[in-house]
């Protein structure tokens, strides 16, 4: 037993140490201040100016994007506004609905597995096109 205890010690005096000389070297040799003093924090002046060009450049497409958004959102809400198309959308969920409804009960009545599962994957597909103009608002 005194021999683990012993040797816990030795191992935190190591980390102790360890986690000293890496804090005095770290903080000791950037806190001296010389002139050619090779640790360098944050960017250079160059640096800066070229990360400020890219930033502003992004900011800009980023600008040029959102306006496109925008006219594009007032086009869909444009086209949401219109009564016949609240209708368009009901009378196609009703359409998806039954070839949904068909193409299982064609799954569930094939005589053969291949039949089956074409059928299946057909039903999914519709199924998730169906799903997608549920949760679509207007």
């Amino acid at each position: 037993m005194v021999l683990y205890l012993g040797y816990c010690a030795l191992i935190l005096i190591a980390i102790y140490f360890t986690y000293g000389i890496l804090k005095v070297s770290g903080e000791g040799l950037a806190s001296l201040g010389y002139e050619n003093n090779f640790i360098r924090e944050g960017f250079s002046d160059k640096d800066e100016k070229s990360v400020m060009k890219t930033i502003e450049k992004k900011n800009k497409e980023q600008k040029d994007l959102q306006k496109f958004v925008d006219d594009l959102k007032d086009r869909i809400n444009g086209i949401n506004d219109l009564p016949e198309y609240e209708d368009l959308i009901e009378n196609t969920k009703i359409a998806f609905d039954t070839v949904v409804r068909s193409v299982v009960q064609q799954a569930v009545l094939a005589k053969d597995n291949g039949g089956r599962e074409a059928n299946l994957k057909m039903a999914k597909e519709w199924k998730q096109s169906l799903d997608l103009l549920n949760d679509y608002t207007i």
